[in-house]
């Protein structure tokens, strides 16, 4: 039975993800995420080729299938990561100079031992590895704890993080020891489509902002708020942009009309978003007339 059960869920997993995958790089077309969303093929392609193992009962030695494993944890830091450096014209630098050598950091002590995991003794990875791995999954994935795919980010940490955790020499590992975080992963996707379709309330840039937002993490979202407000203080705006969207300076005082009406608010935030997205991206939502209309496709 838990040979069956790790069967059918890792299938699962793999099915799922592709389809979670597929729609990944649908929903983030005229964006800068396309390139998280290519990590994100990478690290499905390397789940897929650790179930195809893990299924092939007693082909591969459980020194190569813990390899495998923690390759594929390593993986699923890369889209997370992705996204920190998801500005245009620094793509490829920060695939080349940043993903690239924190994926062989995290793998050299996985290399190291791959001789004797070959010969049939399972990967033991120590502490310093261990928390190297946890640092850069809190800092990633937490990205994302306070948007609307919080609770995504949340399964994907939990799994992920249990998985690096039975690779300690202190571990007693089980056939069943990779059920924990191949269940976060389907939670993880079935969070994520459901919070996906679910657009922010708000509408004309609180909707952008949100959207911005949830999509690129509280890390370039603080950093976009900051500028904005920079240049709002400057010109005399009489909003400000917050956590939770466009609000005026001052409540007594009567607004001049709406953000969405002002030139000087379209101008400044199309020009801060352009390295993000695409024009169509901002009009497609501007377009959008109030939270229950028509939702851009997922």
């Amino acid at each position: 039975m838990p040979d069956l059960l790790v069967a059918m869920m890792l299938s699962l997993a793999v099915a799922v993800g592709w389809m979670g995958v597929i729609r990944l790089n649908r929903s983030v077309r005229h964006t800068s995420l396309t390139a998280a969303a290519a990590w994100a093929i990478w690290f499905q392609l390397t789940l897929t080729v650790t179930t195809i193992a893990t299924l092939a009962k007693g082909r591969v030695s459980p020194g190569i299938l813990d390899q495998l494993w923690y390759l594929t944890a390593v993986s699923a830091l890369c889209p997370f990561v992705a996204v920190l450096g998801a500005r245009r014209g620094r793509l490829l630098d920060w695939s080349l100079f940043v993903l690239l050598p924190l994926i062989a950091v995290l793998e050299w002590p996985a290399l190291a031992q791959w001789s004797r995991c070959w010969n049939g003794q399972r990967l033991e990875l120590e502490t310093p590895t261990l928390l190297g791995y946890g640092v850069v999954l809190l800092m990633a994935v937490g990205n994302f704890f306070p948007t609307r795919f919080g609770w995504a980010s949340l399964a994907w940490m939990a799994g992920w993080g249990w998985e690096l955790a039975q690779m300690s020499d202190s571990f007693h590992r089980t056939q069943t020891t990779h059920i924990l975080p191949v269940m976060m992963v389907l939670v993880f996707w079935m969070i994520l489509g459901h919070a996906a379709k679910n657009c922010p309330s708000g509408i004309g840039w609180n909707r952008i902002w949100f959207d911005f937002r949830d999509w690129f993490g509280v890390a370039w979202a603080t950093r976009l708020s900051v500028r904005i407000n920079e240049i709002a203080e400057r010109e005399q705006w009489p909003w400000r942009l917050t956590h939770e969207g466009w609000q005026a300076t001052s409540r007594g005082t009567p607004q001049a009309g709406l953000p969405v009406d002002d030139p000087r608010v379209d101008h400044t935030v199309r020009w801060l978003l352009k390295p993000f997205v695409d024009p169509e991206w901002i009009d497609e939502r501007l377009n959008v007339a109030s939270p229950t209309s028509k939702k851009p496709e997922v």
